[in-house]
């Protein structure tokens, strides 16, 4: 009997367990269709559906990778499409004439700068020259080596590699270019730019110089340095881990200085004579190059400008450009665009020598039997080349020249005097002169004496014998006449030093931009990068920089995407605006250079379309794609769902019940466990 109840307890027990663990296998199975939405995590659970719902969960996780693929790509397409309708705008903007007009203005010349207005004064005529934007010009007179004495050579330079010489006398009445003188540069980019100059003296070698700029033309300079700034940072943009326009070069930033040319700076010597002891010195880069005019050297700046470019040119370590000298002019060239340097110079004068000329004084007057004397004289231990000595002897009244006042308040008096004349002779040392010994003012008196002497027709006075020293004394031929007892005075006279010592100076530009040839404009081609690329410089080729990105989007449809900053079209558009700033920079050929610049302008717009519409259209096949894919994926989530989803208000009906039954039998099997004896019996 033991044994029998013993078995029916044991089974109870195990009916017990079974029921409450089927219980809670239930509530559990509908908590998690509830959590869910799928009748199962298991695939056994489909039976015959398993492969359908395998198929339909690899074809959504295959369209969800290319979705993850445009959502990727699409953006960087993005930006770079509102880049491109940037750069199209700017180049569409930059064709009408408010930003590039069609005419450089009038240029603002400051006013001439004479250095010694007693030896040279002079003023430009604006409105018959033909100026270069950017140019110092210097006006230097020397004795002319050439002409007579009185003659001078007038060099005029620009500070950019342009000069030109030519003799002026004063004494040629009217000058041969009507009113002025023209000076028509050569060389540089100011080569046959043409200033009228006028001169209001041009008795000694001095120096003069002005400025010139065209306020209209260096506002559009401004403008288009702006411009092309802007570009700049454009092609460099950045989007999450690439710059946009660097090819496959994800982290190099495609562009620097679209700016960028060979650097080429002028080393203009002004004047065109150099003095003993004068020392010229440049500094190239921080090498000093030097040179001390030695007495018997040649005194021309051709032989000093060669001088100094053989220095430069076995400089060591060796200078990182081409060293050239012609017409005195040192012209400095850079090896490769982007790459500067830096020029300065100096220029320490020889001591000069200022002259003077004392007040003439009478040294003996004049009476019925004496003629009169008089006698002044030139001071200073040395002469300069350049300086020049004068003086003047007067014969009658220059406030009477035909002696009638005096005629009238002497009416009893012949009319026989001789009618107001004057004298004048006057010396410029020159090299050639001073060279040959005239180096004081002893020997300029003995070149006056013989210019004196041999006057046509002779003066009434004699002047004294050569060799008498810088003292000149001077006798009349007449004494007094007893017809005119009042008019003791013969002659008058007056002397005049003015002193014209050359200072030379130096002048060093870095010359405005030079644009490539209008006729041959020059595009790069894969692999070779333009002079713009970031990698120019160090490798001048590399295919990475036109690689472009390739994403998958759909089953057989692979989209190269992408601009590189190395493009024709953007090529073009820099070089459109380097045109521009050309013309900024070089007036003279401002026409021919902004009509070149606009045709460039629009074919940039152009070739930008282009590229953006391969841009816009890659953007397009994206969201179409994309479009595509999530409608794709919204049936295969119902047709999914058709499989494995579950009625949520269902199963929650059944969760509910599932928990109360399993609630019941926990509370029944815990009765169960409290039943002894005594309880059932009671």
């Amino acid at each position: 009997m033991s044994s029998i109840t013993g078995v029916s307890s044991y089974a109870s027990y195990l009916s017990l367990v079974r029921n409450l663990s089927n219980g809670q296998n239930n509530v559990d199975t509908l908590s998690t269709q509830m959590t869910t939405g799928k009748k199962s995590i298991d695939l056994n659970a489909y039976g015959a559906d398993t492969q359908k719902l395998l198929d339909l969960r690899a074809e959504m996780a295959r369209r969800d990778n290319y979705l993850q693929n445009i959502n990727t790509a699409s953006p960087r397409v993005a930006a770079t499409d509102k880049v491109l309708t940037s750069l199209e705008k700017i180049a569409t903007d930059w064709q009408a004439s408010n930003l590039m007009p069609f005419e450089p203005g009038p240029p603002s010349v400051t006013s001439a700068f004479n250095a010694n207005p007693d030896a040279m004064k002079t003023t430009l005529n604006v409105d018959k020259s033909s100026l270069t934007v950017g140019a110092r010009y210097t006006v230097t007179a020397i004795p002319s080596q050439t002409g007579a004495n009185g003659t001078f050579d007038v060099t005029v330079t620009d500070g950019l590699g342009g000069k030109t010489t030519r003799a002026i006398n004063l004494g040629t009445t009217p000058p041969n270019d009507g009113k002025g003188y023209n000076f028509t540069m050569s060389g540089g980019p100011g080569d046959g730019a043409v200033l009228n100059l006028t001169f209001d003296s041009l008795k000694a070698a001095s120096s003069s110089n002005f400025t010139v700029s065209w306020p209209q033309a260096d506002q559009m300079k401004e403008r288009a340095e702006g411009a092309m700034r802007d570009i700049q940072a454009m092609l460099n943009q950045r989007f999450g881990d690439r710059f946009l326009f660097s090819g496959s070069r994800y982290a190099t930033e495609p562009v620097t200085d679209l700016m960028a040319t060979k650097q080429t700076s002028k080393i203009t010597l002004n004047g065109a004579l150099v003095n003993t002891d004068d020392y010229y010195e440049v500094t190239v880069n921080g090498q000093s190059f030097g040179y001390q005019i030695q007495p018997g050297d040649p005194k021309t700046l051709t032989f000093l400008a060669q001088t100094l470019s053989t220095q430069m040119n076995a400089a060591s370590p060796k200078l990182p450009m081409t060293v050239s000298t012609g017409n005195g002019i040192i012209t400095l060239v850079g090896n490769d665009p982007g790459q500067s340097f830096t020029v300065s110079s100096r220029v320490q004068n020889a001591a000069t020598v200022q002259n003077s000329a004392t007040l003439p004084t009478t040294q003996q007057t004049a009476t019925a039997t004496l003629p009169q004397v008089e006698r002044f004289s030139f001071n200073g231990a040395n002469v300069d080349i350049g300086d020049t000595f004068e003086f003047t002897v007067t014969v009658g009244d220059p406030d009477d020249p035909y002696n009638q006042r005096y005629y009238t308040n002497h009416p009893n008096e012949p009319k026989d005097l001789p009618p107001y004349q004057t004298y004048t002779v006057s010396y410029t040392v020159s090299d050639t002169d001073y060279d040959a010994g005239t180096t004081d003012v002893a020997a300029v008196s003995d070149k006056l004496r013989a210019q004196f002497a041999n006057l046509k027709p002779p003066p009434p006075v004699t002047i004294d014998a050569l060799g008498s020293g810088a003292g000149i004394s001077l006798t009349s031929n007449t004494m007094v006449d007893p017809n005119h007892p009042d008019r003791i005075q013969q002659f008058s006279t007056a002397a005049k030093v003015t002193n014209g010592s050359i200072e030379n100076t130096i002048s060093v530009a870095t010359l405005p931009p030079e644009a490539t040839p209008i006729t041959d404009i020059p595009y790069t081609n894969p692999p070779d990068l333009p002079f713009y690329d970031a990698e120019y410089l160090t490798k001048k080729q590399n295919p990475d920089a036109y690689r472009k990105s390739q994403v998958s989007i759909d089953d057989g449809l692979n989209v190269t995407y992408g601009v590189s900053a190395d493009e024709k079209g953007f090529q073009t558009l820099v070089e459109a605006f380097r045109m521009a700033r050309v013309a900024a920079t070089n007036p003279g050929k401002y026409t021919e250079y902004i009509g070149k610049s606009r045709e460039l302008m629009a074919q940039a717009t152009d070739e930008l379309r282009s590229i953006h519409a391969k841009v816009a259209s890659d953007l397009s096949t994206m969201e179409s794609t994309k479009t595509s894919h999530t409608a794709a994926n919204a049936t295969l989530t119902e047709r999914i769902a058709g499989i494995e989803g579950v009625d949520p208000t269902e199963v929650a009906a059944r969760l509910a019940t599932s928990m109360n039954t399993l609630q019941a039998a926990y509370t029944v099997a815990g009765q169960t466990k409290k039943l002894s004896l005594l309880n059932y019996l009671a």
